[in-house]
This record gives C-alpha cells, sequence and structure tokens, in this order.
C-alpha cells in the first residue's frame, strides 16, 4: 500500500496498489534448506526375476530317438503347451509349441510310427508356465510324461528322477531360492554349479537302464535367465573383481554389473524370497 490522493477527493487518502510479486530477499546469514539425498539404496536389478509380469524366456528342444528335430525360443507371459501337429484345444491357456512330425525327420518307419502314436496321445499337451519364483506343469492328455532337472546337454541319470507330471493337477518342478542358494555356493567354490535345465521324457518310463538317446521322445527345456545367471557366475570366478560382465536376463533386459555387485544382489535376492508367496508379489 501507498499513500496517494484519490482524484477529486481531500488531500490524501490510502489506496490499495494491484499484488505484486515482491522479490525474495535472503539475509547472508540464513541459507535456503538443502534437498535431502535419496538415502534408498539402489533397487536390486535382479528382483525382476521375480516379478509376474516379466516374461521368463525359454529355449524349447525336442528329440525323437536321441536326433535334435526342433528348437525354438519363446516368451510366453500365460506359459506354454507342447503339443503336437492338430494343437490340441485351442481354448487352453499357455501358447502352443507345435512338436514337428517325424515323417521328414524319422528315416526308420518303425520309429517314425511310434513318436506318431505318441504325439497323437499328447492331446491337449504338457503344459507348463511360471507362478512367481516357481515352475509349474501339467499333463493335459493321455501320454504320461516323466521329468528331472538336467545339465543342458545331459538328462538325469539317477535311478530317482524328478517324477511324474501330474494330470489334470499342478505339479511343481523348479523353485528358484534353492537354485540361486546353489548359485551362491557356487561362486564361493562350495558345490557344484545349480541344475536349471529340465527334460521330459514323453510316453516312456524314464531312461534309467538304457541311454536317453534310446527314448522316443524327449523335451528340454531351458530358462534362458537362469543360464545367463550360472554364466556369469563362470565369468566371475576367472575374473578380477574390477572387471564387470555383462548380463542379458532377456533380450529386452541387458544388465551390467561388477562380480562384487553381483555376489551382492543374489545374496540380497534369497534374503526376500523368504518373504515371498509363490503366485504373489
Amino acid at each position: 500500500m501507498v499513500l496517494t490522493p484519490f482524484p477529486d477527493e481531500g488531500p490524501s487518502s490510502l489506496v490499495v496498489v494491484p499484488e505484486q510479486t515482491p522479490p525474495l530477499l535472503l539475509s547472508p546469514t540464513i541459507d535456503l534448506p538443502t534437498p535431502c539425498p535419496n538415502s534408498e539404496p539402489p533397487e536390486n536389478p535382479l528382483k525382476r526375476l521375480l516379478v509376474p509380469d516379466e516374461e521368463w524366456e525359454f529355449e524349447v528342444t525336442a528329440f525323437y530317438r536321441g536326433r535334435q528335430v526342433f528348437q525354438q525360443t519363446v516368451s510366453c507371459p500365460r506359459g506354454l503347451r507342447l503339443v503336437a501337429a492338430e494343437g490340441g484345444d485351442t481354448m487352453l491357456p499357455g501358447q502352443p509349441i507345435i512338436l514337428p512330425d517325424p515323417g521328414v525327420l524319422v528315416t526308420d518307419k518303425t520309429v517314425m510310427g511310434y513318436v506318431r502314436r505318441v504325439l497323437s496321445c499328447l492331446g491337449g499337451g504338457l503344459a507348463l508356465w511360471r507362478a512367481g519364483q516357481q515352475l509349474w506343469a501339467r499333463r493335459l492328455g493321455h501320454c504320461h510324461t516323466y521329468w528331472a532337472l538336467g545339465e543342458e546337454l545331459l538328462p538325469d541319470s539317477s535311478p530317482r528322477p524328478g517324477g511324474e507330471v501330474p494330470k489334470d493337477e499342478d505339479g511343481d518342478l523348479f523353485d528358484l531360492r534353492p537354485f540361486v542358494s546353489d548359485l551362491i555356493a557356487f561362486i564361493k567354490g562350495s558345490r557344484h554349479s545349480p541344475r536349471y535345465t529340465l527334460w521330459f521324457c514323453v510316453g516312456e518310463p524314464w531312461p534309467q537302464d538304457q541311454p536317453w538317446t534310446k527314448k522316443l521322445v524327449m523335451l528340454k527345456v531351458v530358462p534362458t535367465c537362469l543360464r545367463a545367471l550360472l554364466e556369469m557366475a563362470r565369468l566371475e570366478g576367472a575374473s578380477s573383481l574390477e572387471n564387470t560382465v555383462d548380463l542379458h536376463i532377456s533380450n529386452s533386459y541387458p544388465l551390467t554389473l561388477t562380480s562384487d555387485q553381483y555376489k551382492a544382489y543374489l545374496e540380497d535376492l534369497v534374503e526376500d524370497m523368504d518373504f515371498w508367496v509363490t503366485g504373489e508379489v
């Protein structure tokens, strides 16, 4: 406000001046408050492995009588179904992965006939999906299927494999937490490398008394992110702590970590898994 005369009025009066923003004056001894730095630790990038919305990528390989006849890498948010040529019921969940007909791939006509018979009994297929930190499977057809965890190049040859995939029921095949715990132990040099490859023997008992290459239909499923985690652990053992390694959890998620960061994130991941419930975040 300023004192100024009104026109046509007395010598002086109070007049309200239009509002203006005054300049901000600070005392030399008073400073603006400094924003608080973000004291929260950075988010563990490996936790994305547990987010259900993050797709896992699977490499699927099929063998007929020991001969590789099919390989495909797929990302399936709702899981996958290994089916024969007709594909089964299209209303079932999961992305159908069609196994090839042995007609042009198998020369032995007797083997060809038996393989076709096995494939014809797949029905709705062999379903495999991820829920939380676990992998589950279900048999939707009449063809008995047995599974085991093994090496990438060799199924489990122990007398007691994983078991039989249940029909029309959910069967748990793989838990990420023991894998990460074994991976940490592997880095520290106290254990063998953890297994992550799922093998399925379709239509016949699990190969125990004969080589797996004699079985009519063998399927191999590899979660590629678990392969990447193990490969980084192997590289860490041969490199100095100052080196960095590129980790590709999926095609869309590259990550560069030092060896120390990688081990710390793995240990943090195991601690958090104690509070996870299967299928929930």
